[in-house]
């Protein structure tokens, strides 16, 4: 019997009928996950893996709503083409997605990159958006921990099992919480054909800090969500987009890090259906 495969596996252990579909979206092969039936929300992971990165959060959000958690272009089963990767190139590629699944107002979760692109296609089209959530967030300060960065750009350069467990181990507040899979698929990503090149032509592009003026300007009710031990982008990021966001609202998860619906999956579904759920 063939072994399955590293994406296999963690759509195995997904609690919930999930359907693996593609569509053409910008002119670009796109990957997505899709379970449930309700409100769309439409999950965007940040710069690793796929769309399976949100493996333990898709179930619990399913019994409450559809959704739609896309592999973003240049990771996963997507498309990896050379292209910009900047806020403008997502902006349009969600864009047409969104075209493509019919949807005329929806939700939207994005952990670290991608939440840099939800921020953007909020100031883009906020009449699509009916709430916005950001997990850990890129594009909301310039002091980020230098230190992993460039333990993620070795791991990007030199894609292997082990440097992808040494970096879970700096992410994560706990990086026994991932499914070893997990490690292991966002190595075959980026051993992928484009998969480097399309992390490195992305690099810095997409999570260029928003300017003041740019927060004030978000529409969108906003919750943001940080871990405590968040390794990336520190606390304070979060801090400032509370501030300067109108009405946004910071959530702290003790004892989890830059993934905390990884790693503290049920308190986080807990929060989001709280923001999500009509009041």
């Amino acid at each position: 019997m063939r072994k399955r495969s590293n994406f296999e596996q963690l759509l195995d252990i997904i609690d919930a009928d999930v359907q693996h579909r593609y569509m053409d979206a910008a002119g670009i092969k796109t990957s997505y996950l899709e379970a449930g039936s309700g409100p769309p929300v439409v999950l965007l992971h940040g710069a690793g893996g796929g769309a399976v990165t949100w493996y333990k959060a898709i179930g619990p959000l399913s019994r409450h709503f559809r959704v739609i958690a896309f592999d973003r272009p240049g990771y996963g089963e997507s498309e990896k083409p050379s292209a910009s990767y900047d806020k403008a190139f997502n902006t349009n590629w969600l864009r047409q997605a969104i075209e493509e699944l019919k949807l005329k107002r929806f939700s939207l979760i994005g952990n670290s990159e991608g939440g840099s692109a939800g921020i953007h296609f909020s100031l883009s089209y906020p009449e699509l958006l009916e709430k916005l959530i950001l997990v850990g967030s890129a594009g909301l300060g310039d002091d980020w921990n230098k230190a992993i960065i460039f333990k993620m750009a070795l791991y990007k350069l030199f894609p292997s099992s082990i440097w992808g467990e040494l970096l879970g181990r700096n992410v994560m507040q706990n990086p026994d919480d991932a499914h070893p899979a997990w490690h292991d698929y966002s190595t075959d990503v980026l051993k992928s054909k484009g998969g480097r090149r399309a992390f490195f032509q992305g690099r810095g592009r997409a999570v260029i800090t928003y300017s003041d003026e740019e927060l004030r300007a978000v529409s969108t009710p906003t919750l943001l969500i940080w871990g405590e031990d968040e390794a990336f982008f520190p606390v304070v990021h979060g801090e400032r987009a509370a501030r300067l966001i109108p009405g946004a609202r910071l959530e702290v998860i003790s004892g989890a890090g830059h993934l905390p619906f990884m790693e503290k999956p049920e308190l986080f579904c807990q929060l989001v259906e709280g923001f999500l759920s009509p009041v």
